[in-house]
């Protein structure tokens, strides 16, 4: 598009009043200039060779289709035209004959004659649209394709060395289970039971023995309680490819053993990510496989001829825990922002450690992470370095782990002042939950026994999960009265049941204001029992403990009621006036009429602000029965009386009722009431406007339906 020798001419005008088009050819391109009463909206611009599109508005430049400029859009989507959309053309889309018989000429394509010069460019438009998108997801797949071709193969042994990783070479002895004979994953050969002997020649063989197999006399494990054996996990491998790009790939192998046959490892491959070298910005670029497919090919072979792609992921690819292979890591990472990696990757793979590699490379700008990894691996804390391998998120790329990374020392680290504590994690092999063990013993002074620790992590208890239990035993104490419960009162059921089981007694008894210090109470030797008595004591005793919650959070408001009291009651003939005694008879008025007013804390707030006052209406015959909820200013401006589901029951015969009761509270008020009901009355204001401006209708008509000025 020539838009500088398009700016440097101006528009051809119009004298024709409504919208006009008029035409230009401007170096070979045609530019529709699009008035409305003669005011210039839009010159929209097309090339009629290339079908390049472009529209020049308020001296600026947009890539937008021809409808943009007459402000037409589209109403059923971006490839088509409603009904609406034709007609709004037709009317938008005038232009001479002559102008008209140009631009066919010009597209070289004839205009269909009851379609207006908007649409017809449009289509023209949308066709180039769409030819671009094709060709330029052409090229997308070539060079993605294109990518893929430079990676180099799976090295040869792949399959032994994820059998080495994984199983440590183990084959083993099955049965087939219709035929009673056995065979071995080694040579895939049957023999009957009676050859089956164990290794060392003594007794006959149990599960899990090594025997050997009277075939290949290959020493094999003997499984007699499985069908067949399948084992699943990932591994992944850095490979160099030139001097601009390396690449990462990360697989899910499959070691399948069943009867009958020799062992077959499958290996799928699933993401690759392709390393730039030597370049700023965007490190790395994703690459998906396309198609779930996993199966097997002769001799348990290699599946990795699926499709690879950057743009989309419909298997839900992944990156997983997992080995890593050791050749190439250097070489791979080698001029790539994750090169401070190398040295340590290929420490840990050739380790064969399972680690989430991937979200450690997403950690290579953070030098405190690297050391932290560094630390955790040459001290030989291998389960915490596995959890501390994944704590990046994925997007930020910060670290949420439990240790310091900027620590000095380790013990800074580990945030534990005692070095013997950390050992202990080290020789117990212990990870984040333990860690929170340390410092909790660290904190309190407690010790804990290996015993207890062990307990506590085949348990999954953290100290959060027992800080109900920690307040009143010991940890190795709180083993013990846990598994003795189990043992007694819950059979079958784990060690969190019982531990969310205390907690909710505990609770429960702080509701019933018993005395949680008292050994009878925190430690009941039969705590399911004990449990069952508090829920039947706080149903018996629903009503108050809820008049007890209610006061202890709005006892301001509660003291503003019985403030108010003498001044707000009043009795008629017929009804009387009466000032809850509670917050609680509230929320219980309003769950018996069905209306908002104990539903919401806003009314409460308003009480102990002295902006509005909730009272109850009843009839005299009925004294106990709930009638009307009223609430009203401290001047005796009602602003809202429901009855039943919002309704206005009688509401004739209970206004006169009302107008005297505000009478009364005229007579009653002090200087400090009318202070009171000028400041409620600029709230209301406020409120009603603040309504307004949300358009809320129908509680404004609400409003207006309950509104009764008190009268002087």
């Amino acid at each position: 598009m020539k838009k500088k020798a398009i700016e440097a001419v101006p528009p051809r005008k119009t004298r024709k009043s409504g919208w006009w088009t008029t035409l230009q050819l401007i170096e070979g391109v045609i530019v529709l200039n699009v008035f409305k009463d003669r005011v210039l909206r839009a010159r929209h611009c097309v090339n009629p060779e290339t079908k390049e599109y472009a529209t020049f508005k308020k001296d600026t430049w947009y890539t937008q289709k021809i409808e943009n400029a007459y402000g037409i859009r589209l109403e059923t989507g971006y490839y088509y035209w409603s009904c609406e959309n034709e007609r709004e053309a037709r009317e938008k889309g005038g232009i001479a004959d002559e102008d008209r018989n140009i631009i066919q000429n010009l597209m070289k394509e004839s205009i269909p004659s009851k379609e207006s010069i908007i649409e017809y460019i449009s289509h023209q438009e949308m066709s180039y649209g769409r030819s671009r998108r094709e060709i330029a997801e052409h090229n997308r797949v070539m060079r993605v394709n294109a990518m893929m071709a430079k990676v180099p193969a799976v090295p040869e042994g792949i399959k032994e060395w994820i059998n080495q990783k994984e199983l440590g070479g183990m084959d083993y002895c099955i049965k087939d289970r219709e035929t009673g004979r056995w065979s071995c994953s080694a040579c895939g050969r049957e023999f009957e039971e009676q050859h089956v002997k164990k290794t060392d020649g003594t007794g006959q063989p149990r599960n899990n023995d090594m025997v050997t197999c009277p075939i290949c006399k290959k020493s094999i494990q003997i499984k007699k309680r499985k069908k067949t054996i399948e084992v699943r996990t990932h591994f992944c491998m850095m490979q160099p490819i030139d001097n601009e790009v390396s690449v990462t790939r990360h697989f899910t192998a499959t070691v399948q053993c069943v009867p009958n046959d020799r062992k077959r490892i499958g290996i799928e491959e699933d993401v690759r990510i392709i390393m730039f070298k030597g370049r700023k910005g965007i490190p790395c670029d994703l690459y998906y496989e396309q198609y779930s497919q996993p199966g097997w090919v002769p001799d348990g072979g290699i599946h990795i001829e699926g499709c690879f792609d950057n743009k989309h992921n419909p298997a839900n690819k992944s990156e997983y825990f997992g080995y890593l292979y050791e050749t190439g890591i250097e070489e791979a990472l080698k001029d790539t922002v994750y090169e401070p990696w190398a040295r340590l990757f290929k420490e840990m793979a050739a380790a064969g450690l399972k680690l989430q590699y991937n979200a450690m490379m997403i950690g290579y700008h953070k030098a405190e992470y690297i050391r932290l990894i560094e630390l955790l691996f040459r001290g030989r804390f291998y389960q915490l370095l596995t959890e501390e391998s994944q704590s990046i998120y994925y997007w930020s790329r910060c670290y949420y782990g439990e240790l310091e990374l900027s620590g000095n020392s380790i013990e800074e680290v580990f945030k534990i002042g005692d070095r013997q504590k950390i050992n202990r994690i080290r020789q117990m092999d212990g990870g984040r939950q333990m860690v929170e063990w340390m410092r909790w013993s660290d904190k309190h002074g407690q010790k804990i026994s290996d015993k207890t620790l062990m307990w506590l992590k085949a348990n999954d208890m953290s100290p959060e999960s027992l800080h109900e239990m920690t307040d009143h035993f010991s940890v190795e104490q709180i083993m013990n009265y846990i598994e003795r419960q189990r043992a007694e009162q819950y059979k079958g059921k784990s060690a969190k049941v019982v531990v969310e089981q205390y907690g909710d007694y505990i609770r429960m008894c702080k509701r019933l204001h018993k005395d949680i210090s008292d050994e009878m109470i925190y430690r009941p030797r039969e705590l399911k029992r004990r449990h069952d008595e508090a829920v039947l004591e706080i149903e018996r005793q629903q009503a108050q403990l809820k008049a007890e919650e209610y006061s202890k959070k709005f006892g301001e408001a509660e003291n503003v009621l019985k403030e108010i009291k003498d001044k707000y009651e009043y009795k008629g003939e017929q009804y009387f006036i009466m000032v809850p005694d509670r917050i609680v008879d509230i929320v219980s008025e309003g769950n018996h009429l069905h209306h908002c007013a104990g539903a919401t804390d806003r009314y409460f707030d308003r009480i102990k602000q002295h902006e509005t006052y909730i009272c109850f209406l009843r009839k005299i015959e009925e004294p106990e029965t709930p009638y009307y909820t009223i609430e009203v200013e401290p001047g005796g401006t009602i602003r809202q009386h429901r009855g039943m589901y919002d309704e206005e029951p009688e509401i004739d015969e209970v206004k006169p009722f009302l107008r005297e009761w505000q009478r009364e509270i005229k007579k009653r008020m002090s200087r400090q009431d009318r202070e009171r009901a000028a400041a409620s009355k600029v709230k209301r204001e406020e409120n009603i406007e603040e309504l307004k401006q949300k358009n809320n209708i129908r509680v404004l008509n609400g409003l207006m339906e309950d509104f009764m000025e008190a009268i002087g």
